[in-house]
C-alpha cells in the first residue's frame, strides 16, 4: 500500500524524540515500533497521545492509518495525525498534507477542504494561493458546504492575502444557500427539437424522500408536450448530489420512455437525458425524428434552473 510505504519512510526518517519528561516512555515506544511489536508500542503510544503528546498523536494515527497493531482506521488515524497538526507538530502537518494530497483525486470533498485549509496554512509547503483555493472551490461546488463559507468568508474578510471581492463573496454565499435547500422544488429547462421545431420547455418538481426522488415533469399547455399534464416520474432514486428517474409518456400516439440521469449542483441540475420511442413517427408539424435503429435517440444533454 502506498499510504502505508510513505508513512513507514516518513516516521523513521522524521521522529526524533526529545528529552522531555515522557522521553523514557516514547524512546520505549520507539524501540517497540521499530521492532515490529506494534501491539506494544500502541499500549505505550495511546495513554501519551490522550494526555496530548502530539509525537505520540502522530505515531498513533500512523498505526490506526496502516493497521499496525490495531484494526485499520484510516479516518481515526487521520483525526489524531490532525490533532497534533493543530497543536503546531510540523511533522503530522507535513503527514496529513500528504495523506490528503494522495486521496484528493478519489473526489472527496471533505479531502479537498482539509487539503485547501491546510495549503493555506502552510502545512505542505510554498504553495500558490490560486492552488490552494482551487481545491476549496472544487469542493464547494459540488456541495461542500465548509468549503462554501470559508470562501466567502475569505473574499469578505481579506483572508491569506486575497483582497476582498464583493462578487465572489456573493456567489459561494449563494451557492452554499442552494445546496442547504436542496433538490425540491421546481426547476426549469429546454429541451431542443421540439414543436415547430421550437425547444420545449420542461418544469420538472422534487421532493427527496431520504434516498427516493418523487416528483413530476410538464409544459406549458400552449406548447405542445407534454401539453400541460403532470406525468409522474418512476424509478426515482438520489444519493448524495447523484440522481436518476424515468419519465413515460403517450402523446399523439408517440409512446416514449426517457431515462434521466443527474447531478444536484445547487443553482443548477445537470441532467442526461436518454429517450426511446416505442410507437410513431413524430410530433406534428416537427422534423422528421431519426433514432439509431432501434428506437433509442442520441442522449441529450440539460441544464435546468430553479423556476419560481
Amino acid at each position: 500500500m502506498r499510504l502505508s510505504r510513505f508513512l513507514s519512510v516518513f516516521l523513521l526518517s522524521c521522529f526524533v524524540f526529545p528529552a522531555f519528561s515522557s522521553a523514557d516512555k516514547l524512546e520505549d515506544a520507539k524501540t517497540a515500533f521499530d521492532n515490529k511489536d506494534y501491539e506494544k508500542a500502541y499500549e505505550m503510544l495511546a495513554p501519551l497521545a490522550e494526555a496530548g503528546n502530539a509525537e505520540a498523536q502522530t505515531r498513533l494515527g500512523a498505526m490506526y492509518v496502516n493497521g499496525q497493531g490495531v484494526e485499520q482506521d484510516f479516518t481515526l488515524g487521520f483525526s489524531w495525525i490532525m490533532k497534533a497538526g493543530a497543536q503546531g507538530y510540523e511533522t503530522a502537518r507535513r503527514i496529513a498534507f500528504k495523506l490528503c494530497l494522495d486521496l484528493v483525486n478519489q473526489g472527496d470533498t471533505t479531502v479537498m477542504y482539509n487539503l485547501g485549509y491546510m495549503c493555506l496554512n502552510g502545512w505542505g509547503g510554498e504553495y500558490d494561493t490560486h492552488v490552494c483555493l482551487g481545491w476549496l472551490e472544487n469542493a464547494g461546488k459540488i456541495g461542500h458546504e465548509k468549503s462554501s463559507k470559508m470562501l466567502a468568508k475569505i473574499y469578505t474578510e481579506d483572508l491569506y492575502g486575497i483582497a476582498p471581492d464583493e462578487e465572489k463573496a456573493t456567489y459561494w454565499s449563494n451557492l452554499s444557500a442552494a445546496f442547504a435547500a436542496g433538490i425540491d422544488g421546481k426547476w426549469s429547462t429546454e429541451v431542443p427539437g421540439g414543436i415547430n421545431d421550437q425547444p420545449m420547455e420542461l418544469i420538472f418538481t422534487f421532493k427527496r424522500d431520504d434516498n427516493t426522488l418523487r416528483g413530476t415533469v410538464h409544459g406549458p399547455a400552449n406548447r405542445g408536450y407534454p401539453m400541460g399534464r403532470r406525468i409522474p416520474i418512476r424509478n426515482g432514486k438520489i444519493d448524495g448530489n447523484e440522481f436518476s428517474f424515468t419519465v413515460k409518456s403517450d402523446l399523439y400516439g408517440i409512446k416514449t420512455t426517457t431515462d434521466y440521469t443527474g447531478t444536484f449542483l445547487g443553482d443548477r441540475l445537470k441532467l442526461t437525458a436518454i429517450t426511446k420511442m416505442t410507437s410513431g413517427r413524430g410530433f406534428p408539424g416537427s422534423r422528421e425524428i431519426r433514432d439509431n435503429g432501434d428506437g433509442e435517440f442520441p442522449p441529450i444533454t440539460l441544464t435546468a434552473k430553479r423556476a419560481e
